[in-house]
């Protein structure tokens, strides 16, 4: 198998995780639950035998999926670069490293990964998603599908304004948008899920500032200390060249006094 996790070590709570994986078809089930443990594995491999799975954007080495858990939809971005795996899930779950949603997100990847191209965007796609989008455009609800729920009645109308005032505070900032009421169905549920990911998207696109920030800083340290020891190097050269002209004197010196030396034995 190319890539494992062997050698993968929790960097910190964000969900991160080092491994030598290229892409992320490459995490075999052994590996998955060797490092999520069994339990985990064991609900994460179930909810992807029971096609819980629904993959919205994927390539080899990123993933933008939902899993329908036991309480709800939640969402999923998973994404494999330089080393380091990196996962977020809606889910208020606390399983570490990552929770049962990724695990089945990635056993999907595992069995169906060799078919996605390294561009294809939304290559596994359900007709129904509400949304289809490339990476990074303004997400934009679909309802050909949906024509039959447009529709919102009064109360269904009212709880939806009212989830979505506290979810535009929420965005970018919380991993977790509040709870969203059962009676929300049809085109109203499909915005839900339009503002999830949206929120996953910011969420990750701060992460990836906040990491390009400390690698700034990690260089800016590096090049400081660097100086330090180009100073403290030049320092020594510039003390060995005095040496090195006192040497040199004391050597013409004891010339000198060889000469005068050897002119008295003959004499």
């Amino acid at each position: 198998m190319n890539g494992s996790f062997s050698d993968c070590v929790v960097e910190s709570m964000r969900n991160r995780i080092s491994c030598s994986a290229q892409e992320l078809s490459q995490l075999d089930p052994d590996m998955l639950q060797s490092v999520v443990g069994g339990t985990v594995f064991e609900i994460g491999s179930q909810y992807f035998s029971d096609q819980r799975v629904k993959i919205l954007d994927a390539d080899r080495t990123q993933i933008m999926a939902e899993v329908n858990g036991a309480y709800g939809m939640y969402s999923q971005t998973i994404k494999l670069r330089a080393g380091t795996l990196s996962t977020r899930c809606s889910c208020p779950s606390t399983e570490q490293p990552f929770c049962r949603h990724c695990v089945a997100v990635l056993l999907h990847q595992f069995h169906n990964g060799s078919s996605l191209k390294p561009s294809a965007k939304v290559a596994h796609q359900d007709p129904a998603s509400p949304v289809r989008q490339a990476r990074g455009s303004a997400p934009v609800p679909y309802f050909e599908e949906s024509k039959g729920a447009v529709d919102l009645n009064f109360w269904e109308a009212i709880l939806f304004i009212d989830w979505v005032q506290k979810a535009v505070g929420l965005l970018g900032k919380e991993a977790t948008l509040p709870p969203v009421p059962d009676s929300l169905r049809g085109i109203a549920r499909e915005w839900v899920g339009v503002f999830e990911r949206v929120n996953a998207q910011l969420l990750e696109s701060e992460e990836d500032r906040c990491d390009v920030q400390k690698s700034l800083q990690s260089a800016e340290d590096m090049i400081a200390l660097l100086i330090k020891k180009l100073e403290a190097l030049k320092g020594e050269a510039e003390a060995a060249q005095r040496n090195s002209s006192v040497l040199e004197k004391k050597v013409k010196q004891l010339e000198a006094s060889l000469v005068e030396f050897s002119k008295s034995s003959g004499e």
